[in-house]
């Protein structure tokens, strides 16, 4: 999966990245509350997630590329949705 840490990267040059607390770090969680979907993580968590966004929005593939975040790379084992897909239009 393609990801050069763009926001990662900007943020440590930027002196703004938070302290890495790995203990806490556990991946992203999904659940589905009253018609809504919850996404919760820790700040790593979502800055890993925006790493991936940006990475998916100027990875110059056609329309419908598209990637699973699941358990293997950034999902919660716990997590009540355990996959995630990512889609280019």
């Amino acid at each position: 999966m393609y990801n050069d840490e763009w926001v990662t990267s900007l943020l440590l040059q930027e002196g703004k990245y938070p302290a890495k607390e790995l203990d806490k770090r556990g991946g992203l969680t999904l659940k589905q509350e009253g018609g809504q979907l919850l996404l919760s993580g820790t700040a790593c968590d979502l800055i890993d997630l925006a790493d991936l966004l940006v990475s998916l929005a100027l990875s110059g593939e056609s329309q419908g590329q598209h990637w699973h975040i699941d358990a293997l790379n950034l999902m919660d084992d716990a997590s009540d949705i355990s996959e995630l897909i990512l889609l280019r239009k």
